[in-house]
């Protein structure tokens, strides 16, 4: 929140938020705060939304970094999270949050997820009207959700 706020007082725009710029300073903070871990990010700027859909956006990526930074490197001193931010189409854009970790375990469902983490990432995703699809890679895990830049 205290981004946002940040961002809204160098801005003539209350109204909207640059997603790209304001994730990329929380991802920023992020990288200090989960000292284990790499924080990377390859944003594109200039994807324009509400200020209100750019908070919950960057809540969705704090989620997704603790979780990751939690669960995924358990097992070893740490390693790297990418958070890519990009458009999709005419009136979407994308928040894609990978690991290079452990995996996730078999079975995983992520409507069915208990963890209060995933939880919350499916309730911000449904209030933006987004859709999140998990990935499994070799090694790691990729969450991508794809929000519409304007409520529907």
């Amino acid at each position: 929140m205290a981004r946002a706020h940040d961002q809204l007082n160098r801005s003539p725009d209350l109204e909207r938020l640059d997603v790209g710029k304001y994730i990329e300073l929380v991802c920023k903070d992020l990288d200090k705060s989960v000292a284990h871990c790499e924080v990377q990010t390859d944003i594109e700027f200039g994807i324009e939304i509400a200020t209100d859909r750019a908070v919950s956006s960057a809540l969705i990526v704090n989620e997704l970094i603790t979780n990751a930074a939690k669960y995924a490197y358990q097992d070893r001193s740490g390693g790297k999270i990418q958070v890519t931010i990009a458009r999709v189409g005419d009136s979407d854009f994308s928040i894609s949050v990978r690991d290079e970790g452990a995996g996730l375990p078999a079975g995983f469902d992520f409507d069915k997820a208990r963890s209060l983490g995933m939880r919350i990432v499916n309730a911000l995703s449904r209030q933006l009207n987004g859709r999140v699809a998990v990935r499994s890679h070799d090694p790691g895990t990729e969450f991508v959700v794809t929000i519409p830049r304007q409520d529907r």
